[in-house]
Formats: structure tokens, sequence, C-alpha cells
């Protein structure tokens, strides 16, 4: 994985083909830099990706993909995506980020700055969901997000442990629609 905007040949690529690092840059940019834990910016990308109003699920994509670039999975803490950690280390390498992990929560910080490579639309969205959310604590987006999922309850977490949320909204009775925001953004 390699951040979009780094590599020679970003001035020619599509504006669809980013990938969850770019994402990543992108919410650390729109928080001024740096996020205090890992798990505050797993929430904040999954909120990225879902929007969840009650019952109703809106799932956004981009081009035909999630918006993030990734699936996420329910966990013990909530939903994660795998590919975030493998993403973090790679952004780590490159010197895209820094990873401070001398305190908890560790810190994740923009190491250099490079022009974000994310179509307007995403961008925007991403932009929206920092500013709803962003002054939360990463224990704060947990709650939140395991109240707006219906994951309260630690018995019914440990049922759904490691299914896709997808399956999980699907299984509870959400209704869950996607919203491809290369076909145009607005907020509802």
């Amino acid at each position: 994985m390699s951040i979009k905007g780094v590599n020679d040949n970003a001035s020619v690529m599509r504006m669809n083909d980013y990938g969850i690092g770019d994402v990543v840059y992108a919410v650390l940019n729109s928080l001024g830099g740096s996020i205090d834990g890992l798990k505050k910016l797993m929430k904040l990308l999954f909120l990225v990706q879902y929007d969840i109003r009650g019952r109703r699920v809106i799932k956004h994509l981009y081009g035909g993909k999630p918006i993030t670039r990734t699936e996420f999975y329910l966990w013990s803490f909530g939903p994660m995506a795998d590919e975030v950690y493998d993403t973090i280390d790679e952004l780590e390498n490159e010197g895209v980020i820094t990873v401070v992990t001398s305190d908890l929560p560790f810190t994740i910080s923009i190491g250099k700055r490079i022009p974000i490579n994310l179509p307007d639309p995403v961008l925007a969205w991403v932009k929206e969901v920092v500013r709803d959310y962003g002054s939360l604590k990463g224990w704060e987006l947990e709650k939140h997000v395991k109240e707006l999922l219906d994951l309260t309850i630690e018995e019914k977490r440990n049922y759904y442990m490691g299914w896709p949320v997808d399956k999980y909204l699907t299984k509870e009775g959400f209704s869950l629609e996607e919203r491809d925001l290369a076909n145009g953004w607005a907020k509802e």
C-alpha cells in the first residue's frame, strides 16, 4: 500500500483510485494534524463510512467501493477494520505519519505534508464527520457507536463478534442503503 500522492504517478491517477491511507491522512489533516489513539481513528473512519440515523443506515461508497476502501467488522471495542493497522504501519514506514507509543493512548501525527488525494465529495464528507465527532475522545466515540449500533449489551456484542457490519445490520433489522458519493454529495 502506498498513499496516493507520494508516488510519481499521482498526477495521472483517476480520482476514484485512492486508498485507506488517503482517508486516514485526510482525517488526521482535518483534525489539525494528529489524533490521540487508534480507537478514535477507527471510530471516525467507521462514521465516515456509515451514517446511522436510528434504524436507517447509509453506507457511503465512492465509485462503487466503500468510501474508506475497507470493510468493518464488529469487535470488543466496536467496529474495526484490519487494514487500518497495516495502513498505519505502512504510512509510518513511508514517513507520512509518526506514531508515538510512549503514552496511552498513543498519538498518530502527520509526519510529512502531502497533497490530499481524495475526490471533493469524499473530502467534504470526511470534514463533515470530523467536524461533528472530532472533539470526542476515543472512549466517547466507542460508546456512541455502540449505542448507534444497539450493541451496548456485552452478551450481544460477544454473539456478533467478528461479524461484518453489513451482515449484522441486516440480521438485526436495520434498513441499510448504499449511497455513492460519486453521484453527488448532499447532507440530508
